[in-house]
């Protein structure tokens, strides 16, 4: 998918990308205990006091937690429409001091005397 968004794949990504699959794993894991019959995404207990009181399940909230990382790892690797192909240059994938507009105004504070 990477080669076909951006015409090659340069191996510097490869952290990302067994970061993003590990990732990728746990969530499906995560989802198939979610997803399974006997797995109840509302848990009914005693609360302290003897009320009766309703929880999510607990990996729900690991759950979206993956889910926003994953997303964001997608983004990462220009996987996803919040990294466009005009955000994506050769300038910006090598460092992208010239596209830091914070970096450049710092610059040249520094070269005033």
């Amino acid at each position: 998918m990477i080669v076909e968004r951006l015409g090659k794949f340069d191996c510097w990504l490869m952290p990302q990308v067994n970061a993003t699959a590990m990732n990728r794993v746990m969530l499906d894991k995560i989802q198939g205990e979610l997803t399974s019959e006997s797995t109840k995404l509302i848990i009914v207990e005693n609360g302290s006091k003897g009320q009766i009181k309703q929880d999510a399940h607990p990996l729900l909230a690991h759950y979206d937690k993956l889910q926003r990382t994953l997303i964001m790892q997608y983004q990462a690797l220009s996987l996803n429409y919040n990294a466009t192909p005009s955000k994506i240059t050769e300038n910006v994938k090598k460092g992208g001091s010239k596209q830091d507009a914070l970096q450049e105004a710092l610059s040249k504070l520094g070269n005033i005397q």
